[in-house]
């Protein structure tokens, strides 16, 4: 109870005997001898309801042919004559629905039935896979269409996860909600490592159309999935009809816990100078900074895809910990440090190392920021805040493509990496330091499973308003 009432604004003591201690009296509550907290659920316990498993393997079919695409969407632009620069700008055209978008996608799964959203965007997604194939086979892809298409697509995407969070919740009792997010972000991983590779077996063998195609054949996993589902709404409070009200409404939530406020900053901070230089940065690291080639490239993307898939399985073990705030820190420090190193590194095999590590940091941050999120949000307010966070997240990427594409021209790719690193790990020492509430992650929102359910007979006493 110290804890949630400290997340929000009070100056809060938790007391051994609570008043009757503080009065000289006993308390009539038994402390168990053992003194062990109570039993918490497996980290696969989300497993056990079927709607959760039909659900996942849907999302996982999807998300593989997604991968499978966006792994090919790059080459595809060089083929069709694009330079470097047509990457970036086709990147950011991408990525910018993220910022617009995000808001008020998460009032859409507030406010509407989910599943018919999920419906509507995903079978949208499937059309827009479905003609590219078709504008590929008959030659009638260009630049200026694909650009049109990655706006399209990136917004649908957009649209689509706050209403993938909300379903996601729908199927699980509460008590499994943090188990199945991390099934679920164990599973985008398995998606991220797999699809790259089924890309490249289908371009050399059949070319972009089939690329495509898979792409397209795999939305109707997701859509099957989501037939078997029932109906899923969670309505907006009466007196926030209006759509202005409503994301208001959602960003008062999220910032009235001091916890999940300075977690959003440090949110803001690996969007605009985490991300960037994992998503834009890698291949001109692999030739200028360590003078490699293709399998250079291929061994750092490989190390940082491993690094994921085990900081997946640790994701999967750290959920179930009651205050999650110390495991997200240690990996979002971590994520800053290997970027910093590998823009210092010369060294190949330090470069592969620090990779790993990195991959490992930023999915547990990752990952364990949005247990959290969905976690200390209520029924009401999922979607609004999975929305917030992904605008302080993905949403900042483009803008710090922007920034990182602007110091490598300054500094080169390793003096762009390097700043990068040391501003993820410096703001987010400030942000601590001003915030410490950020160690209390997962405590402020259950604070009966913090103090009162570890130890009964503790009890926060507040003594002023701070």
């Amino acid at each position: 109870m110290a804890h949630w009432l400290r997340d929000r604004g009070f100056e809060a003591y938790a007391v051994q005997g609570g008043v009757a201690a503080l009065a000289g009296a006993t308390s009539g509550l038994d402390v168990p001898a053992s003194g062990e907290p109570p039993r918490v659920s497996s980290a696969l316990a989300a497993l056990r309801h079927p709607r959760f498993r039909r659900y996942s393997a849907g999302v996982l079919f999807s998300l593989t042919g997604n991968w499978v695409e966006a792994a090919a969407f790059g080459y595809v632009v060089l083929l069709l004559g694009g330079s470097a620069a047509t990457l970036g700008l086709i990147g950011f055209l991408n990525t910018i629905p993220n910022l617009l978008l995000a808001l008020p996608a998460g009032l859409l799964a507030d406010r509407f039935d989910q599943r018919k959203l999920l419906f509507c965007f995903q079978g949208a997604n499937m059309l827009v896979a479905a003609a590219l194939a078709a504008l590929w086979a008959t030659g009638s892809l260009t630049l200026p269409l694909l650009a049109a298409i990655a706006v399209i697509g990136g917004s649908l995407g957009t649209l689509s996860f706050p209403a993938f969070q909300g379903m996601l919740a729908s199927t699980v009792p509460p008590r499994d909600l943090e188990s199945a997010v991390a099934i679920n972000s164990l599973s985008l991983q398995v998606a991220r490592f797999v699809g790259p590779a089924v890309a490249g077996v289908l371009l050399a063998a059949a070319g972009p159309t089939w690329v495509f195609g898979a792409n397209a054949v795999s939305f109707i996993a997701v859509l099957a999935a989501l037939a078997l589902l029932p109906s899923s709404r969670a309505a907006v409070a009466a007196g926030a009809s209006m759509v202005g009200g409503a994301i208001s409404d959602g960003l008062r939530y999220v910032f009235g816990q001091r916890s999940l406020a300075t977690m959003m900053m440090l949110m803001f901070l690996a969007g605009l100078f985490g991300t960037p230089p994992v998503a834009f940065m890698i291949p001109a690291i692999a030739t200028d900074q360590l003078d490699g080639g293709p399998g250079t490239l291929g061994a750092l993307l490989a190390a940082i895809g491993l690094g994921s898939v085990l900081g997946s399985v640790a994701l999967l073990l750290l959920s179930r910990r009651i205050n999650k705030g110390e495991p997200l820190l240690a990996g979002y420090f971590l994520t800053g440090a290997a970027i910093a190193a590998v823009g210092l590194s010369t060294s190949t095999s330090l470069s592969v190392a620090l990779a790993i590590l990195g991959g490992f940091g930023g999915v547990l941050f990752v990952g364990l920021s949005t247990v959290v999120v969905q976690a200390m949000s209520s029924d009401e307010m999922r979607a609004r805040a999975t929305a917030i966070w992904a605008a302080a997240f993905v949403g900042m990427l483009p803008f710090g493509g922007l920034l990182t594409a602007g110091l490598t021209a300054l500094l080169g790719p390793g003096g762009a990496v390097l700043v990068d690193g040391l501003a993820v790990v410096i703001g987010g020492a400030i942000v601590l330091l001003l915030r410490p509430e950020v160690a209390w992650l997962g405590c402020a929102a259950l604070p009966e499973a913090c103090v009162a359910g570890l130890q009964p007979l503790a009890v926060a006493y507040e003594s002023e308003k701070a």
